[in-house]
């Protein structure tokens, strides 16, 4: 979450890239799963880190226009200030006690005037049967309608954020204090031909975010070669398991520091990715200044390496 938003349950960037062909029920639909380990480290509450993400799902409706986002946690997450509570009216019943002052009564007949009244005798001045009933305790029951909070379930709010639609995609959902799984469904005519082919999970209170990257589609097996020869008998020969990359952003601009050796190299970060020559430094423009990390392959010529993630760092 930045510090310059209101706190969200969940912030979902859904990077506008090439998606691979999977099945859909119809044409434009896609899906995409994650899973993620526990973190280790412990809280200072002892234990597990509640806020740790479990499981992901993302699916894309592309006829309606909807983008489905399903989280589940290991644990129910912390509140904090990502959670809203939500209002509730109830009804009490209210028994009070009050005091009856004593009363008189003059009257021209002597005749009894009902029950908890004396009789104290002829009042010559008025002419009348002077009466007493004594002072004593009575209770009265009356309801009120009391505004409160609901005890049991509170409100999350999700944000989409999506290039081509102004502002801020929100939906917001009802859970019970104890649920660990939890929903939002999207919804806008601008998410027309929404693709995505990664998911950045980001949710309030943890500074990294989850990011969903499917493992891409493994290349055809290349044709049968000869064994390459040893690095002692090839003084070109590419070894891509040397190549380390680091990220600093400087002045606006992602400065990328590469050591080792290849032949291409193929960036992707917040939306765009890039295939050029191998060199030692390269400077991303453009680059959002909430993006937290870039992946970065390298290539031989003929094999990629894995993807790396690299992760952006502030320059002192």
């Amino acid at each position: 979450m930045h510090r310059s938003r209101p706190p969200l349950a969940a912030l979902v960037a859904a990077l506008a890239l090439a998606l691979a062909p999977t099945a859909a029920a119809h044409p434009g639909d896609w899906a995409l799963t994650g899973s993620f380990e526990r973190t280790v480290a412990p809280s200072f509450q002892g234990g597990f880190v509640p806020d740790d993400v479990d499981r992901v799902d993302a699916v894309f409706d592309n006829r309606a226009k909807t983008l489905a986002l399903s989280l589940r946690f290991f644990e129910a997450p912390t509140r904090g200030e990502i959670a809203a509570d939500l209002p509730a009216v109830r009804t009490e019943t209210i028994t009070e006690r009050f005091w009856v002052p004593e009363q008189h009564r003059w009257t021209v007949s002597s005749a009894w005037p009902g029950p908890g009244w004396s009789y104290l005798g002829w009042d010559a001045w008025r002419g009348r049967h002077r009466w007493l009933r004594a002072g004593y305790w009575d209770a009265r029951t009356f309801t009120r309608e009391v505004a409160d909070v609901d005890p049991s379930a509170h409100e999350r709010t999700a944000v989409l954020e999506r290039e081509g639609v102004a502002g801020a995609l929100t939906a917001a959902i009802r859970v019970g204090h104890g649920d660990a799984a939890m929903a939002w469904t999207f919804g806008h005519p601008l998410l027309d031909g929404l693709a995505a082919d990664c998911l950045e999970i980001r949710v309030a209170g943890r500074l990294a975010p989850f990011a969903v990257v499917p493992a891409p589609a493994p290349a055809p097996a290349p044709e049968p070669a000869p064994a390459p020869p040893s690095a002692g008998d090839d003084p070109d020969l590419v070894d891509l398991e040397e190549v380390a990359v680091t990220a600093v952003r400087r002045a606006g601009l992602v400065e990328l520091r590469l050591t080792g050796d290849a032949e291409r190299v193929q960036i992707r970060a917040r939306g765009a990715s890039r295939s050029m020559a191998f060199r030692p430094r390269i400077v991303l423009r453009g680059t959002a200044a909430t993006a937290r990390w870039v992946a970065v392959r390298v290539g031989d010529g003929a094999d990629w390496s894995d993807w790396l993630r690299v992760p952006v760092r502030q320059a002192v």
